[in-house]
């Protein structure tokens, strides 16, 4: 028979459960505390590299551009899915001359500045004309042939920037032609020609006029991602001579009073053809998004002016997982609810347009997570990088900068970076803009190191990358 507990040994197993159950709990709230500490409180979306790759890589030799810029063209004129707008720009450039006195003739240059739009009223214009409309037919003919392309102008460093991107969603591709092929004596019997004899006729006849071709260009713009072409400028320049003969009541104004002039003018005329081409696009990749969200698509959508939605087109939403979100048809997005899966995968949204019996469809990913949306900060999406000796190459990082909502012109937040190099005589990197560019040195037995820091607002953002330098050499660069 076991002997009673004494009422102090009592006491002291009490105070001990009571201090061990205190310390569990201690631990606990400590273990908890510590696991939000080190729980992320901001969160970046994973890199997404560009979802619309380029249909067609630019032409690089002249042969292969004019044949890629006749077969883009033939498609435009013949499409049933684009509108066609044109006009012609005028430029009056240069001093003109008459034997005026000094006050005159600033008089008349003044005149002459105003002239320039009386002049460009003389050429056709229209806007979204179709192939089928009857105003088709007046749309200026683009007659181009290999044989008078002098140069086709192509710089890779206007196509790429130093990452090896595209600059621009837009291909430009110029021609300078032979100006001796154009013809004179068509434009001198044209309405155009006729008309500013016209305007011109109650201060002067045009006896002879003499159009010299200076340079005749050709730029043609083309949307890459759709392999479509959207404008052509043709840039026609002249050095114009003209005999005149001068009204009684202006030749009164000459300083010798005789009729018989001769005027020099610069003269240039640009003319402008446009495509629209019906469709939509997202003009982003992905968007990231919290519960309660409301936001509008970044969804371009082009239909001719006069077309009514619900009535002429409709615009359809798929969406991945309709659950944690909702769009009107005023392309506005309410986010409901994230889970796992909107977090790290993303939702994907799938609009659709239905137009004139064809459809056009585009995607975006949108990213929803509880966690606060990153404004500053950042960050390598890559494990480790490889530079070779004697290659430059960018390094991918991501850098984020808050925009100052409070500023009138919605401008960044002033920030600095600096960077850190293990090893700086294997590896030199260069800071420009938001883009770090490395450049193998000498070979190096272990990875160097990469440390970007960045101060901004008061706090400090810091990511580190490990560069392996290589000793071949990056094609090309040998």
């Amino acid at each position: 028979m076991s002997k009673p507990m004494k009422k102090g040994t009592k006491i002291v197993l009490a105070v001990l459960i009571v201090a061990a159950l205190l310390a569990a709990c201690f631990a606990s709230v400590a273990i908890y505390a510590k696991r939000e500490f080190e729980k992320e409180k901001s969160w970046l979306p994973p890199k997404l590299y560009p979802q619309h790759a380029s249909v067609t890589e630019l032409p690089e030799d002249l042969h292969s551009a004019y044949e890629y810029v006749t077969r883009l063209w033939n498609e435009a004129v013949s499409a049933d899915n684009a509108e066609a707008s044109w006009n012609t720009e005028v430029d009056l450039g240069g001093e003109l001359t008459l034997p005026f006195g000094d006050t005159d003739n600033a008089l008349i240059d003044m005149i002459r500045g105003g002239a320039k739009d009386a002049v460009q009223a003389l050429y056709p214009t229209a806007s979204g004309v179709k192939h089928t409309d009857e105003k088709a037919g007046e749309l200026p003919q683009v007659t181009l042939k290999e044989s008078d392309i002098l140069e086709y102008l192509y710089n890779a460093e206007n196509v790429f920037n130093r990452k090896g991107e595209y600059k621009s969603d837009t291909y430009e591709i110029v021609f300078k032609l032979d100006p001796a092929f154009e013809n004179t004596e068509e434009i001198r019997h044209g309405a155009v020609y006729e008309g500013v004899c016209e305007i011109l006729k109650s201060a002067v006849t045009v006896n002879n006029a003499d159009l010299d071709p200076q340079a005749v260009e050709m730029r043609f713009y083309v949307d890459r991602l759709a392999d479509r072409l959207m404008r052509v400028e043709i840039s026609r320049s002249y050095k114009i001579t003209a005999d005149v003969t001068l009204t009684e009541d202006y030749a009164a104004l000459s300083q010798n009073g005789e009729k018989d002039a001769q005027v020099k003018l610069p003269y240039k005329a640009t003319e402008k053809i446009s495509f629209m081409w019906y469709g939509l696009r997202f003009t982003e990749d992905y968007l990231e998004q919290r519960p309660d969200d409301i936001t509008t698509l970044p969804l371009d959508i082009h239909v001719n002016a006069a077309a009514v939605q619900g009535e002429d087109f409709t615009v359809d939403y798929e969406i991945s997982d309709p659950e944690t979100m909702e769009i009107d048809k005023e392309c506005v997005m309410t986010v409901k609810k994230t889970n796992d899966v909107s977090a790290t995968e993303g939702v994907k949204i799938k609009a659709t347009l239905t137009y004139e019996g064809r459809t056009y469809s585009d995607e975006i990913t949108i990213y929803i997570t509880e966690l606060e949306k990153t404004t500053a900060g950042v960050r390598f999406w890559e494990e480790s990088a490889a530079v070779a000796k004697g290659e430059t190459k960018a390094l991918p990082v991501e850098i984020r900068v808050p925009v100052n909502e409070s500023a009138d012109d919605k401008r960044e937040e002033e920030y600095e970076l600096f960077l850190e190099i293990s090893d700086p005589e294997a590896l030199s990197v260069e800071i420009d803009g938001k883009d770090l560019f490395a450049t193998g040195l000498k070979t190096a037995d272990a990875p160097v190191t990469v440390t970007l820091t960045m101060k901004c607002g008061g706090h400090v953002y810091t990511a580190s990358l490990p560069v392996n330098v290589t000793e071949t050499e990056a094609a090309g660069n040998g």
